[in-house]
């Protein structure tokens, strides 16, 4: 936070309250195009001074690895990152250390300096959406369990609670922002790698170091990773409330004869609106019933229940039912879009 009587980041020399306090809007802007324009200059002076030694590091990892256009690119992004901010070259400095040598007198505000200079102590890791208030978004590292509070800046479409993101945060005004581009893996993709992860490292001691060391393996196997068919299939759920509904929901769709795939498809979405979300469930028929009509508003032919009847079957209100299928309806759409493929073949079943 600027205090009201510290210089102006702007570089005015006036005082922030006689500046750019009475114009905050402007001011955010010029920050961030300032913002920008250094992480711009950084991955300039990278690629053209030190191209071959980034060809070389993707020379390195990526043969490892069996992934799709769009994910080998991102990977190779996430691996030239880690180059340049954590490993040290013959000179004992960083590509981004060096680039803060060279650029000393150059910087065209004080601010812009100091944010060069902080970000060489950053790196990247992988990080769960821990929270979410507003525009900020707490992140806790995967390994670390460390959070910091994250914005983004120019992002149009949101993320969700527990997906993971892969790539590095750097210091600016009250948060971090986003270094250039990320990799997100979706929340049942996190349910898995998490599993998949600790397994693997389940002796090992990771800590910042292990991290900066070893950051090209572990992204590439969470980069690389899809999803089976038995990975979306008996999914958990996190406590005994969550599971209630599930079983009057399963009570409910038996009745009405829903088969046995399109009932399974049913719990991982229920599952994944619970890893999402964890929800605070004071009544569970009323989820039950909401639940019921997400499915039958989705996928029936025709609608084959009202709210009203589901309140009475269940015990609730219409309006109840309502605003819960709304909150379930919000958060997986997403989802129905990801499985779309998988949702036909099911319906296919159903039919």
């Amino acid at each position: 936070m600027i205090g009201r009587n510290e210089p102006c980041p702007c570089g005015s020399g006036k005082k922030y309250k006689k500046c750019c306090d009475k114009k905050q809007d402007g001011l955010g802007k010029v920050l961030e195009s300032e913002l920008m324009g250094l992480q711009v200059d950084i991955m300039r002076f990278a690629y053209e001074k030190f191209a071959s030694e980034l060809e070389g590091v993707s020379a390195k990892y990526l043969h490892k690895y069996t992934m799709d256009e769009m994910k080998e690119e991102a990977f190779n992004e996430l691996l030239h990152l880690w180059y340049m901010f954590t490993v040290k070259r013959d000179n004992g400095l960083t590509i981004v250390e060096e680039f803060g040598e060279v650029h000393a007198g150059k910087f065209s505000r004080a601010q812009v300096k100091e944010w060069a200079e902080s970000w060489q102590d950053a790196y990247p890791s992988i990080y769960k959406v821990a929270n979410i208030r507003g525009d900020v978004y707490t992140m806790e590292d995967f390994f670390t369990k460390e959070k910091v509070k994250v914005t983004y800046i120019g992002r149009e479409d949101s993320l969700s609670k527990n997906e993971l993101v892969i790539g590095m945060f750097v210091p600016y005004q009250q948060a971090k922002v986003v270094f250039m581009s990320t990799f997100e893996r979706g929340v049942l993709e996190a349910i898995r790698l998490e599993e998949k992860m600790q397994s693997e490292l389940k002796d090992v001691a990771i800590d910042e170091a292990y991290i900066r060391d070893n950051f090209p393996d572990l992204a590439g196997s969470m980069v690389e990773f899809e999803l089976r068919e038995e990975d979306v299939q008996e999914l958990p759920v996190q406590n005994a409330a969550q599971g209630r509904v599930l079983e009057l929901f399963a009570e409910a769709a038996n009745k009405r004869g829903y088969p046995e795939r399109f009932l399974e498809f049913a719990k991982m979405l229920w599952s994944i609106y619970c890893m999402k979300e964890s929800p605070a469930i004071r009544n569970e028929q009323n989820y039950a019933a909401a639940l019921i009509y997400f499915l039958d508003t989705h996928f029936m032919k025709e609608q084959m229940e009202t709210q009203k009847a589901l309140a009475d079957e269940f015990g609730g209100s219409p309006g109840s039912v309502s605003s819960t299928y709304r909150k379930l309806d919000e958060v997986l759409q997403p989802v129905l879009q990801t499985f779309a493929e998988d949702i036909d073949a099911v319906l296919e079943g159903a039919s």
